[in-house]
């Protein structure tokens, strides 16, 4: 039986959460270190670190692409309507969920996302690797240049930057800390520290 969210909900109290996006600077880090760490990997991470205890994506084309990808993670999470994964209800795009048994709020982004599950989970500290909302050398991501994704800097990062700093703002209220580790970002709405401090925490 597939599991459902609530079974998640404070599983991982106090712990620590590497949340792994697909930026181009990604490709500079030595991954290795993060066997000994929990991470939550997105979309199409798991190209170059496929041992991830949780993922995230709600794209539908990715369960066309890259089906043996997705299913080799133990716990997908993604979107109602998706073809498997634990479904979660999309309530729209801006937003932050405290309960996700009720839903979540895309943000436009599927960092955004995982952000929500983290902190359902109980996670008191998160790093995000690989959240540039920037092109760099001419790479969209770590794996290269995806055409889909060539216009985002003028089109989809602006909104994605928008909803970082909503839910920046959220957990503001909260003992939540919040870092990003990488060193192109454009993202300043948490603090930033190097991939190498934060492995060595």
């Amino acid at each position: 039986m597939m599991a459902q969210i609530d079974s998640f909900k404070g599983i991982h109290q106090g712990k620590r959460l590497f949340i792994m996006a697909s930026g181009p600077s990604l490709s500079d880090l030595d991954l290795s270190p993060l066997n000994r760490r929990i991470v939550m990997g997105l979309n199409r991470s798991s190209l170059i670190y496929p041992h991830d205890q949780y993922h995230v994506t709600m794209d539908h084309r990715l369960f066309e692409e890259f089906p043996d990808l997705l299913r080799q993670t133990p716990y997908l999470f993604t979107l109602v309507g998706r073809p498997w994964g634990i479904p979660l209800k999309l309530l729209g795009p801006e937003g932050f969920s405290w309960d996700l048994a009720e839903g979540i709020y895309s943000g436009y982004s599927v960092s955004y996302m995982a952000l929500q599950i983290g902190v359902y989970m109980g996670f008191e500290e998160i790093f995000y690797l690989g959240l540039d909302l920037r092109h760099h050398k001419g790479h969209t991501h770590f794996f290269g240049s995806d055409f889909r994704s060539l216009t985002h800097e003028k089109t989809e990062y602006p909104r994605m930057l928008k909803m970082m700093n909503f839910g920046a703002k959220a957990l503001s209220r909260t003992h939540i800390k919040v870092y990003n580790c990488s060193p192109i970002s454009t993202l300043t709405c948490f603090p930033k520290i190097s991939y190498q401090k934060a492995i060595a925490l």
